[in-house]
């Protein structure tokens, strides 16, 4: 009896071990490195992590006015993200799983200011920013000399998420129309999937969510000098003969007072410029903001504009209005 006894323990610890074995191959990959986990926070969510107390002083102020400030070419002011402040000391837990991390880093112990970005420390995908400097002065002063650069990486890595998404979740309408009307690729948001064309134009719709989110895609012979008011000339004469309101004197126009431009370039560096603004329905209440992307194609000598649009009264339209973006820019011009 004690020689079984003695067997069964012997089988009972060589299957612990066997296991143990197993728990730690399974939580790495074949290189022996951790699996990280998915982000838990949702999209536009930044968790910044600071001592609270000091974003009363002037400095914490300051740094609250940047990276609050509300993203261009909305109706109403919304910030970047959503944003929750924690204390250095909470810094762990499901906290260490937020897909977007912004760490102030004020420290005798740091000898000059810098900015660093890391991937994935946590969680995957995930992009944690350290600000870091010696003292409040120096830190209020590379805070002002790199307000845009900040703000632009931390939307970058949004739209680098979203983009992710879209390469196997998109509108299979808006692809095959794409290819099938100007040669192009580009992935839509799922739920644009209602299409209606016309020269050199289509514009497609959520039908299921009462057209809140729409792309369009047009050309015209290629304008290789295009200024801002050549581009809201176009766009106005196409958006009048392609998206009319119910009565003769409706159609969509822009609101020229709210526009602003930048230029971005893609993963293979091709140019774009874009365009943020307001538009309207003349002669009607109906509204919302908008974002093209406009670039040359000289191997077919046309110049290709691809846009987003919103109508959502009441709503916030931040979320809405960058998952659109993040379609237009995986706009492809080779088909192939």
């Amino acid at each position: 009896m004690k020689h079984k006894k003695f067997l069964l323990l012997t089988v009972l610890s060589i299957m612990i071990c066997l296991l143990g074995i197993c728990l730690v191959q399974c939580s790495g990959d074949n290189k022996g490195k951790k699996v990280l986990g998915k982000p838990v926070s949702a999209p536009y969510e930044l968790l910044v992590v600071v001592d609270k107390e000091w974003l009363k002083t002037e400095a914490g102020e300051t740094f609250k006015v940047v990276i609050e400030s509300p993203i261009a070419g909305l109706p109403r002011p919304e910030s970047h993200f959503r944003i929750t402040y924690i204390n250095p000391a909470d810094f762990k837990g499901t906290f260490h799983f937020y897909g977007n991390v912004l760490v102030v880093n004020i420290s005798k112990k740091v000898e000059e200011t810098s900015i660093e970005w890391f991937e994935e420390m946590y969680c995957k995908p995930q992009y944690v920013t350290y600000l870091n400097a010696p003292d409040n002065e120096k830190f209020i002063s590379m805070l002002h000399d790199n307000a845009k650069v900040i703000l632009d990486r931390l939307d970058l890595y949004e739209f680098n998420r979203e983009r992710a998404l879209l390469q196997t979740k998109y509108s299979g309408q808006v692809l095959s129309q794409m290819r099938k009307q100007f040669g192009l690729q580009m992935r839509a948001p799922q739920d644009v999937d209602d299409i209606k064309t016309g020269k050199d134009f289509f514009w497609a719709s959520d039908s299921k969510k009462e057209f809140r989110t729409n792309v369009c895609a047009y050309t015209v012979p290629l304008r290789d000098s295009l200024t801002l008011a050549d581009f809201l000339a176009i766009r106005d004469s196409v958006m009048k003969i392609n998206i009319p309101g119910g009565r003769e004197d409706q159609w969509m126009e822009t609101d020229s007072r709210t526009v602003s431009y930048d230029l971005w370039e893609s993963d293979d560096k091709h140019p774009y410029m874009v365009v943020r603004g307001l538009w309207d329905m003349k002669n009607d209440a109906m509204g919302g903001p908008f974002v093209s992307y406009i670039t040359n194609d000289y191997d077919k000598n046309r110049t290709v504009i691809v846009e987003g649009f919103v109508f959502a009264p009441e709503e916030d339209k931040r979320a809405m209005i960058r998952q659109l973006e993040a379609g237009l820019q995986t706009l492809e011009l080779d088909e192939k």
